[in-house]
């Protein structure tokens, strides 16, 4: 398979299981206009519907050339990986 050079890297920012923390990150990513992508684990998008929240955890894409920047802005706020 050829790569296109208009091909997007993407790749694992963050993964998390907790609402708030998940709506702070998207809060953030929007305000500085990262685009990203939610990819909820196991059943949790059919969870995140009916719910209102998932078990499984959600994890948050970004594309690989503003992963730094992302992670910048996302340890500002004390978001760091535990």
């Amino acid at each position: 398979m050829t790569k296109n050079k208009d091909d997007l890297e993407i790749v694992l920012l963050r993964s998390t299981n907790n609402n708030y923390e998940l709506d702070l990150i998207k809060t953030l990513l929007e305000e500085n206009q990262i685009p990203y992508l939610l990819k909820e684990k196991g059943s949790g998008q059919y969870m995140r519907i009916i719910g209102g929240s998932s078990i499984y955890g959600t994890d948050i894409l970004v594309e690989k050339s503003l992963f730094e920047k992302a992670n910048n802005i996302l340890e500002e706020f004390s978001l760091e990986d535990e």
